[in-house]
């Protein structure tokens, strides 16, 4: 038993391998890699090419990974469900934090909260859910606006913008200029943006190819949030990390 265990272990590591490394590898290579003999090694490729996991090229005799675990990834994309996927990251967020979490998502022009956890706190704030505002309104829907491609950013923001309170922004300059602090720091904190006296942290959600259409905020009084503002940051741009790695991200 504990041999059949090794070798299945063995057989994951050996694909997991071909995340990092060029599209194709020689069983010299893997068997370095691996530490393993390249007795052990041909037996696993053999094993994992009959099942279509690895495929052979015939010419040059390198492996490189199959189409089965291609068929497997769709099957994967297609019941993922990121709301129920997310919960648990955001219900942890939630717990550390003791503030308001929600997950947005991005539905062609406009953001979407699709989902939240309540604070515990008496005195909170709230957002309702799968209510729908401009790309550049919110900490979270700006955490995804601001890895989009900029002939799109300049699509959103070719018609003007709204302004909610006395900070919003007033001009699309600045909402190009704060986009590029987003990009650059990979997170946004805003405060005072959408409504006084509340602080937005958002952080963006990236997809197996690289692409943000999802992010994970916390939003609370400000004068809760900023005595820990760092702290806070931080365990939002964990979470956000935690659930793009889990969803194959690998930047």
């Amino acid at each position: 038993m504990d041999n059949h265990l090794s070798s299945v272990k063995n057989s994951c590591t050996l694909l997991k391998m071909f995340l990092d490394s060029p599209k194709e590898m020689g069983v010299s290579e893997l068997s370095r890699q691996l530490q393993l003999s390249k007795g052990a090694v041909h037996k696993l490729l053999a094993t994992l090419e009959s099942e279509g996991f690895i495929k052979q090229n015939p010419t040059n005799k390198q492996y490189s990974l199959g189409y089965t675990l291609l068929e497997l990834g769709n099957k994967v994309l297609k019941d993922h469900n990121l709301v129920e996927f997310s919960k648990q990251y955001l219900q942890r967020l939630s717990d550390t934090t003791q503030e308001l979490t929600c997950l947005c998502v991005r539905d062609d022009y406009e953001a979407i909260y699709v989902d939240r956890i309540d604070s515990k706190h008496p005195i909170r704030f709230n957002v309702d859910i799968y209510r729908r505002f401009p790309l550049y309104a919110t900490s979270a829907a700006r955490a995804i606006l601001a890895f989009q491609e900029p002939l799109f950013i300049e699509s959103i923001l070719s018609s003007g913008i709204r302004t909610y309170t006395a900070y919003s922004m007033k001009e699309p300059a600045e909402v190009k200029k704060r986009l590029d602090i987003i990009h650059a720091n990979g997170y946004e904190v805003s405060e005072n943006m959408r409504n006084v006296g509340v602080m937005g942290i958002a952080a963006p959600i990236f997809d197996t190819n690289g692409a943000v259409n999802a992010s994970i905020s916390m939003i609370g009084p400000a004068n809760r949030v900023k005595p820990s503002l760092e702290t806070m940051i931080e365990h939002v741009t964990t979470t956000a990390r935690e659930i793009s790695a889990q969803l194959g991200y690998r930047g």
